[in-house]
């Protein structure tokens, strides 16, 4: 499923592609950040288009190869 995420202003920061079903207090990691997951958002209209709510919680470090 395609995720849309955005931030609790309402911007989009990007999409996540993912089988996992998402709740509330998840965490998971897109590009070098980590983020948590505050709010589930579903459209009625485009039932296939779905948003994550999320806030930045770290940046992870990649190892350089």
């Amino acid at each position: 499923m395609q995720y849309l995420l955005i931030d609790t202003h309402q911007r989009p920061l990007g999409t996540l592609k993912s089988d996992k079903t998402f709740a509330v207090g998840d965490t998971f990691e897109s590009s070098a950040q980590s983020y948590t997951v505050i709010g589930l958002n579903w459209f009625n209209q485009r039932p296939q288009t779905q948003s994550l709510t999320v806030i930045p919680t770290r940046l992870v470090a990649r190892a350089a190869n």
